[in-house]
C-alpha cells in the first residue's frame, strides 16, 4: 500500500516550513548545518549507548513496528530505547532515520498505546520531517556552533520560526498515527496521560472530559486576539504543541472527509483503490492553459463533476479556448493540494463570439468584411449585390480610367466609400441607411 504524507500533512506545517525557508539567513545555516551533518555520530551514540530492539531484543515493543510501517508506507527504521525517566519519543536523522523511546515513556504509557507512539514517530519520518527536526533541535538546545562564520545572521528568529514549525508537525505526525489506529481515541489518550494521567495512577481518568477541557481551551484563545498573542508568547520557544491542542486537532480530523477517504482507501481490496482517495492537482496553473488537455487531465484522475462556464469576454488577452479561472467547491482561492474526486468543478474559458453571436449584437446591420473585394467587378453587379445586404442609399459616381499606371476596365468599381470609411479591411457593421459612395470607371469622351 502506498500512502502519500501529503495526504494527511497538516496546513499549519505546510504553511511554518514554507515560512520558515523565507526568513533571511535560513539558506546559509542550512548549508552550514549540512557541511557538519554526520548521520553516522548520531549511530554511534545510539549503539554505543541505548538499546537497539528487534525481533529478538524486546520483541514485544520491537514487533510493533513493522506493521505501523506497512500501514503508513515506510521502510522499517531501527527503533532504540534510552534510559531516561522523562516520559519521551523522538525521530531523527535523515537517510536512515531512527526512532528512540525513553524508559520513563514505558513507565507513563500502558502497552497499549505505545504503537500509537511509535505510528506518530513514523509519521514524522513520512512526512520527511527528520532531517529539519535534528537541525531545529540543534539550534534550540544552543548547540548551534556550525553557523558561527556566517557574519552576523540573525539566529533568533530562524529559532523562533523552528520552534513554531516543529510544533506544527506534530500535527501531522498525530494524524499518521490516527491512520494507523484508524481512530483519534488513543492519540487523545496519550495526550491525556502527557498531560497528567500516570498509568500508576488509581483513580480513572475520563477521556470525554479531557476532550471537552480541549474545546474549552480552543475557545478561549479564539475568542479575543489578546489571548491568541499571550498563547503565542508563552509558549513561542515550546518544540511541542500544547497537550489539549493536539488532543482537538486530532479529533477535528478525525470528522473531515480526508480521513474517511484514507479510511475507505485502506480498507478497499479493489484494484482501483487509488481512486477511494483524494488527488492531488495545481490549480492555479491551469489559468491560462488550453481547456481541452486540462479538462482531460482532470477526467484521467478521476474528477467527474466538472462543469464549463464560457465566457467571451477576455482577462488577461487569453487564447480562444483557454481557461481564465477555477474554483473548487466554490472556492476560488485555491492551493496546491489534494482534492477529492468527487469535488465540484468549474472552469471559466474564454471563447471567441461565433459569427452567429456577433450579429445578434448588430440587429438590423451590415456586415463588410473586406470592401477591397468589390474593386475591379462590374459596377452594376456590385450595386446590385449592395441593395440585396440592404444598403438603402447607394451613390453612383463616374471616375475616368487612369491615363497612367494601373489601367482600370470601364464599367468596373474603382472606389467605394461606406459611411465615409474607404479602405475596409477587418469586419465592421453599418446601418442601412448610411451612405455608400460607388465609384466605377468611364472613358472619357
Amino acid at each position: 500500500m502506498e500512502l502519500d504524507s501529503k495526504l494527511y500533512l497538516h496546513d499549519s506545517d505546510k504553511t511554518a516550513m514554507k515560512a520558515l525557508k523565507a526568513i533571511p539567513g535560513f539558506t546559509q545555516v542550512m548549508k552550514a548545518f549540512m557541511k557538519v551533518w554526520n548521520e553516522q555520530q548520531f549511530k554511534l551514540i545510539n549503539m554505543s549507548t541505548n538499546l537497539r530492539l528487534g525481533p529478538n531484543q524486546m520483541p514485544k515493543y520491537y514487533n510493533m513496528l513493522p506493521p505501523i510501517c506497512e500501514k503508513l508506507g515506510i521502510d522499517v527504521p531501527e527503533l532504540y530505547v534510552k534510559l531516561d525517566v522523562e516520559p519521551n519519543a523522538y525521530t531523527y536523522g535523515d537517510t536512515k532515520p531512527f526512532i528512540v523511546l525513553t524508559s520513563g515513556l514505558f513507565e507513563t504509557m500502558p502497552d497499549e498505546l505505545i504503537p500509537t507512539i511509535i505510528a506518530h514517530e513514523c509519521g514524522h519520518i513520512a512526512c520527511h520531517h527528520a532531517l529539519y527536526t535534528t537541525m531545529g533541535q540543534a539550534l534550540l538546545n544552543g548547540a548551534a556552533t556550525f553557523v558561527s562564520g556566517l557574519g552576523n545572521i540573525a539566529l533568533y528568529p530562524i529559532q523562533l520560526a523552528f520552534a513554531y514549525w516543529m510544533r506544527c508537525s506534530e500535527f501531522s505526525a498525530d494524524r499518521a498515527a490516527i491512520i494507523y489506529d484508524e481512530s483519534s481515541e488513543k492519540m487523545s489518550e496519550v495526550c491525556m496521560r502527557f498531560a497528567g494521567y500516570d498509568k500508576d495512577i488509581m483513580d480513572g481518568a475520563n477521556l470525554d472530559l479531557f476532550i471537552e477541557q480541549a474545546n474549552e481551551y480552543k475557545s478561549l484563545v479564539d475568542e479575543s486576539a489578546w489571548n491568541k498573542t499571550m498563547e503565542f508568547v508563552m509558549f513561542k520557544d515550546m518544540s511541542h504543541p500544547l497537550n489539549a491542542v493536539r488532543a482537538y486537532e486530532g479529533k477535528v480530523w478525525e470528522q473531515t472527509d480526508r480521513f474517511k477517504n484514507i479510511m475507505t482507501y485502506i480498507h478497499s481490496s479493489e484494484e482501483d483503490a487509488n481512486l477511494k482517495l483524494p488527488v492531488f492537482i495545481t490549480p492555479k496553473k491551469y489559468c491560462g492553459k488550453e481547456l481541452s488537455t486540462i479538462r482531460s487531465t482532470l477526467i484521467r484522475l478521476g474528477f467527474s463533476n466538472i462543469t464549463l462556464i464560457r465566457t467571451t469576454e477576455s482577462v488577461n488577452k487569453e487564447k480562444d479556448k483557454h481557461i481564465i479561472s477555477i474554483s473548487i467547491d466554490g472556492e476560488t482561492e485555491l492551493e496546491d493540494d489534494y482534492y477529492s474526486r468527487d469535488a465540484e468543478i468549474s472552469i471559466t474559458y474564454y471563447s471567441l463570439k461565433t459569427d452567429e453571436e456577433i450579429a445578434l449584437e448588430h440587429p438590423r446591420e451590415i456586415l463588410i468584411e473586406d470592401s477591397k473585394r468589390f474593386i475591379g467587378k462590374p459596377y452594376e453587379d456590385v450595386n446590385k449585390q449592395l441593395e440585396n445586404m440592404g444598403f438603402l442609399n447607394i451613390i453612383k459616381k463616374q471616375t475616368p480610367l487612369p491615363k497612367i499606371g494601373k489601367k482600370g476596365k470601364e464599367g468596373t468599381v474603382s472606389k467605394i466609400v461606406i459611411d465615409g470609411n474607404e479602405s475596409i479591411t477587418k469586419k465592421s457593421w453599418f446601418k442601412s441607411a448610411v451612405i455608400v459612395v460607388l465609384y466605377y470607371y468611364v472613358s472619357e469622351s
